[in-house]
């Protein structure tokens, strides 16, 4: 699947020379890299681009997408592609939009494609209704896309989509991609194990009136990002900043070894845009090291619940709401999903347009105080009602709370989380 990524891959020539009676061997080494990322810069009389701080010579390079030939000056600052590099020269560049279409309807700076309205100031005056687009863009973590590039191209066979599920059925082979219904009963599924709501896919396929019948459905792996340097926006951060998700689907492990360069282990924070060099461990990806960037975004919204724990089908629920556990969720401490029922459980998240995305399950003690996060609606938070009103000043709010528990689980003395 395509992502934000800078691989490096290096590779040892030894060139062996002699005399008489010695030899020396010389070492020459030769730099190898798959560069993918969004387009800073960009000179059209050098053919050179840069991107994420490299600047690459792409005088020779071959432009494509999805194996069509096209010239070098499709690309434009902001444009997401993946290139493959020999001592920082382009051979091939690929295109990697993160939507492909016909533009349905243009008003200002909003524009119509898949179903999907997109806001760009930029937009060029001489892309109309009924032209075929490449929309690059990054996306938030509340999960809302800023677009950094739309570039016109020829009719296409096909439409691009990406995002992530919601509303499946799996008897009419059918989900949700934001506005868009994608029929996936004749695709191919690649790296996909089981499908479900909250995995983050790219879809191609034909593309009519709000429908898309894919072909193709792709998710990613931890091992897609293995020795990679990877651009993003975090999207979700757990509550000991020991992990976090990068895109609204790359789940990242820091430990101790983790350097951090522009900042430290505490700004990792929803929002922020960052550089990870990754690794793989274990079939986790941990990050090496930790780029900030001067540039932050929206932070989403972050859920928060703590209470005993029943287990069925791959929901857990506490207090009867149930939380889908996904194909990125940690399980800390032990904890599996033959040994989450009956426990005592913090589990944490992402609200995406209303749809509770689980991220972690871990171990909390039970006690006298819990803590949480989340809508209060009718005097109640996830179950839970407090017995002297306390809840009731937080009606309509997302808060961040602290509350003192009985042994019946009636809550009272709530306040607002002092951190």
């Amino acid at each position: 699947m395509e992502r934000l990524t800078l691989v490096t891959l290096i590779s040892v020539a030894l060139v062996g020379c002699g005399g008489d009676s010695d030899s020396s061997s010389d070492s020459s080494q030769v730099t190898t890299k798959t560069l993918n990322g969004y387009v800073d810069d960009i000179s059209y009389s050098d053919k050179s681009i840069s991107v994420s701080n490299l600047t690459v010579d792409a005088d020779n390079a071959n432009v494509k997408y999805q194996s069509q030939t096209y010239p070098f000056e499709i690309i434009t600052k902001g444009t997401h592609i993946s290139a493959d590099l020999r001592d920082d020269v382009a051979n091939n560049i690929e295109l990697d939009p993160e939507y492909t279409g016909q533009v349905s309807a243009i008003l200002n700076d909003k524009i119509t494609v898949n179903n999907m309205e997109f806001t760009y100031a930029e937009l060029n005056s001489d892309i109309t209704v009924g032209d075929w687009v490449l929309i690059s863009a990054q996306v938030h973590a509340d999960s809302s896309w800023k677009v950094t590039s739309i570039n016109e191209i020829s009719a296409l066979s096909f439409s691009e989509i990406e995002g992530s599920i919601s509303q499946l059925d799996v008897n009419a082979f059918t989900f949700m991609i934001g506005n868009v219904l994608v029929d996936y009963s004749n695709a191919i599924l690649d790296d996909i194990q089981v499908i479900q709501n909250g995995l983050w896919v790219e879809v191609d396929g034909q593309y009519q009136n709000g429908l898309i019948i894919a072909s193709k459905v792709d998710a990613e792996s931890a091992s897609d990002f293995d020795d990679t340097d990877v651009e993003g926006i975090i999207s979700w951060v757990n509550s000991t900043q020991t992990v976090f998700e990068l895109n609204q689907r790359t789940t990242i492990m820091v430990d101790e070894s983790t350097r951090y360069d522009d900042g430290n282990q505490s700004m990792l924070m929803a929002g922020f845009k960052v550089n990870v060099d990754l690794k793989v461990v274990n079939g986790k990806l941990v990050a090496i090291e930790v780029d900030f960037d001067d540039d932050t975004g929206i932070q989403g919204r972050e859920f928060n619940v703590e209470g005993e724990a029943s287990y069925g089908n791959s929901v857990v629920s506490i207090n009867g709401i149930d939380f889908p556990i996904g194909p990125n969720t940690v399980f800390d401490d032990g904890l599996t999903i033959n040994t989450l029922a009956g426990q005592w459980v913090e589990l944490d998240g992402r609200d995406v347009n209303g749809q509770f995305v689980l991220k972690e399950i871990e171990r909390e003690d039970k006690d006298n105080e819990i803590s949480l996060e989340g809508k209060v609606s009718g005097n109640t938070i996830w179950g839970y009602s407090s017995s002297d009103g306390s809840l009731g000043i937080f009606n309509g709010q997302w808060v961040e709370i602290e509350c003192q528990r009985d042994a019946s689980n009636n809550l009272s003395f709530c306040r607002l989380d002092p951190d």
